[in-house]
Parts: C-alpha cells; sequence; structure tokens
C-alpha cells in the first residue's frame, strides 16, 4: 500500500525523512492507520493539531488504504 502524506509548515521538515519517496509517498506492507505514518516520520505527536485523510478531518489511529492522501497541520497563530 502507498499512502501520499503532506506535512505542513513547522512540520514539513519531517518530509525529508529517507523513506518517503521523491512523490511525498510511504509504503507499508500490511494495515496501518495515520499514527503508524507519523512515528514512522518521527513527527512528535504533540506538535500535531489537524489531520485530514482524503479532504476529511480525521484521527491518528483512522485506517490507511492504497493511494490515500494525508495532511498533517502544526497548531498556527495568527493574528
Amino acid at each position: 500500500m502507498k499512502i501520499e502524506i503532506r506535512l505542513f509548515a513547522t512540520l514539513a521538515s519531517y518530509a525529508s525523512h529517507g523513506e518517503m519517496d521523491a512523490d511525498a509517498c510511504l509504503s507499508f506492507d500490511g494495515p496501518a492507520t495515520i499514527r503508524d505514518a507519523v512515528q514512522r516520520l518521527g513527527v512528535p505527536e504533540q506538535e500535531i493539531k489537524l489531520v485530514f485523510l482524503n479532504g476529511v478531518g480525521v484521527s491518528l489511529d483512522s485506517s490507511l488504504k492504497d493511494k490515500d492522501r494525508v495532511g498533517i497541520f502544526p497548531p498556527i497563530g495568527g493574528g
């Protein structure tokens, strides 16, 4: 299974992890959750505020399937 992961703002530095391919994708041999992907990339969970799966807000425990798109955002302040 191959999923696309986009890390935004301060989390973008974790996207350079060696397991991600040039298309920002991670591969899994079996069942996986978003939490599994986050752990593989070394993103600290306390730095995550919002998670989207195929454009819908979800939790880290959401199951993944082939070709899913995941977006992960940190808390962002504004003015």
